[in-house]
């Protein structure tokens, strides 16, 4: 099944991401995209949010105590 590209989005979405659009119709010129592509690595620290891991483990240590309250004790307090 052929489909043909829409360029003018593509290019829009380079354009927003900061990107170059390349078409490559033939072998040839996608040699020279190949090319002029250069390997670089971005480092980019992001801030997380960790308090729901907190939450979650003071969940399950409440569920655990009030399991081994009933074990032990026969009631939960």
């Amino acid at each position: 099944m052929r489909v043909r590209l829409d360029e003018e989005t593509l290019k829009a979405i380079a354009n927003k991401t900061s990107a170059e659009y390349f078409y490559a119709g033939t072998a040839q010129d996608l040699k020279k995209v190949y090319e002029t592509l250069s390997s670089k690595l971005t480092v980019e620290k992001k801030e997380t949010e960790i308090s729901a891991l907190f939450a979650l483990a003071a969940a399950a240590l409440a569920l655990l105590s009030a399991g081994l309250s009933l074990v032990w004790f026969n009631r939960i307090l």
